[in-house]
């Protein structure tokens, strides 16, 4: 049933201290206000394939191909060796989404995960610094943008950023990927075999994968091992793996 009021109804339970609400009118367009929104999505760059580091760090940066475009501050595209004009780098390790404190910080592993990792790349004779003497490490988030309110990344928002991960791994030429987190490992996996993408992390685990034609071997994040302290063990395992794969002794 519509309850309709005039003016007079209206004024007189004002004067009662009674709130009226009233709709307002839609718009003709209103309805079709969510798809227009999705238009303003625009595909990945032309020439994506053929761009050098920094025109490819600048389109991620400017990137609009999913909808967390318009909630990041900036664009996490890769850390430590190298940072600009790149050449070959030893390992990629690419790591689940950034954090808001990352974003904000513009950085990647923060705090006691990063002293983590760090220590354990030490060991092996590897440094995320891209001033050290050491074996070259460089650091990718599987997304570039920050998820908001720490959901999960969507389907759609993991794709794109896939395709600026190949391109990474073409101009980087490394020898060996590291896939850090069940996001990271996710998305990877999901470029050559859905099936073993669904599979838990613990799973796919003392393998050798592959992505753009580089082996890859998948492990936890420092930040669960941190609140698995018992995951340690696998972890270092998970990296020896991976230094066995590369030529240095």
């Amino acid at each position: 049933m519509t309850l309709s009021l005039d003016a007079r109804h209206r004024a007189m339970l004002a004067a009662m201290g009674v709130r009226v609400w009233m709709p307002a009118a839609t718009p003709p367009t209103a309805a079709a206000a969510p798809v227009a929104q999705s238009v303003l999505l625009k595909a990945l760059p032309a020439g994506l394939a053929d761009m050098d580091w920094p025109a490819l760090q600048q389109a991620a940066a400017s990137c609009q191909a999913c909808g967390l475009c318009g909630t990041r501050q900036r664009s996490m595209f890769a850390f430590g060796n190298p940072l600009a004009t790149p050449a070959r780098t030893d390992w990629l390790i690419i790591t689940d989404p950034p954090s808001a404190e990352e974003e904000s910080a513009g950085e990647l592993f923060l705090h006691a995960e990063g002293e983590l990792l760090q220590g354990m790349l030490q060991a092996l004779g590897l440094s995320r610094q891209a001033a050290s003497a050491h074996a070259h490490v460089t650091l990718a988030p599987v997304l570039k943008c920050r998820v908001p309110e720490t959901r999960n990344p969507l389907p759609e928002e993991l794709q794109p950023c896939r395709s600026y991960l190949e391109l990474q791994v073409k101009l980087l030429k490394p020898q060996v990927i590291v896939a850090m987190g069940r996001w990271a490992v996710q998305s990877v996996l999901s470029a050559t075999s859905v099936e073993a993408a669904a599979l838990p992390l613990g799973k796919l685990r003392s393998q050798v994968h592959r992505f753009a034609d580089t082996p890859l071997v998948v492990t936890y994040h420092p930040k669960s091992l941190l609140h698995a302290p018992k995951d340690k063990a696998k972890a270092w395992d998970d990296l020896c793996l991976a230094h066995s794969l590369t030529r240095r002794p």
